[in-house]
């Protein structure tokens, strides 16, 4: 069976002299691989173009239940017109990709998290996008999607986010796994689209973008370490 889909590019690796192994994103079957033949060829310079991590692309397939299939037909979806030329955007853009491919390692089918993915990806593409902490609201956003949003619980009394619990207590220790108020602030404030709220000093920013990293550890098998939050730290 032929198969017809959108795809996000999260990964790729030389196969031979001539092809490469893609993982993809598919809209249509989740996470696959893909052998890509004749990728440095001069014929079809352009393909090594499409498969850039997190390339929004178009495919096609034939679907013989195999656990590497072979990439009949490839074309751009969206051209980034401003990651590709902003310092800021491109190391967010690392970030993201470092996140996804070992967040979506194998992956099932998932439409909702696919065009939520992809909205995140245009809209950092935009010229109006936020880049101070569009990667925070990304986290807290992808925790929602994928099923272990924190506890929308805070108050002046349960002030601190406890990340083991994944919940607001009120009780605070001086350790990685409690968020601090002014960082716990912050994170209510992304919970709940607060987009006029003033953006905190970059330490708090950092405190809150080392914590979801953290929460995502603890809530996620997948995530264990993720190299590119010390640059983006530092960035932004």
């Amino acid at each position: 069976m032929q198969v017809a889909t959108e795809g996000i590019v999260l990964h790729k690796t030389k196969y031979s002299e001539s092809s490469v192994i893609a993982q993809i994103f598919t809209r249509e079957a989740g996470v696959q691989s893909f052998i890509v033949k004749g990728a440095f060829s001069k014929k079809n310079k352009g393909v090594l173009a499409l498969l850039e991590s997190l390339s929004v692309v178009e495919i096609k397939y034939e679907d013989r239940n195999q656990s590497i299939k072979f990439l009949q037909d490839i074309s751009l979806g969206y051209a980034y017109s401003l990651i590709p030329f902003d310092m800021v955007r491109r190391t967010i853009l690392i970030f993201y990709n470092e996140f996804i491919y070992k967040l979506l390692r194998e992956y099932r089918a998932d439409a909702a998290l696919f065009d939520f993915i992809k909205k995140s990806l245009l809209e950092l593409d935009r010229p109006d996008a936020v880049t101070t902490d569009i990667h925070l609201h990304f986290l807290v956003d992808l925790a929602k999607m994928m099923g272990f949003a924190p506890t929308d619980n805070y108050s002046p009394y349960n002030c601190h986010f406890f990340i083991d619990e994944a919940t607001f207590i009120h009780d605070y220790l001086d350790n990685p796994l409690f968020l601090s108020q002014e960082a716990s602030v912050y994170l209510n404030q992304l919970m709940h689209k607060e987009n006029e709220a003033p953006i905190p000093p970059k330490r708090v920013r950092n405190e809150l973008l080392e914590g979801l990293i953290l929460y995502f550890e603890k809530h996620n098998e997948q995530i264990r370490k993720i190299d590119s939050v010390a640059i983006l730290a530092q960035l932004m």
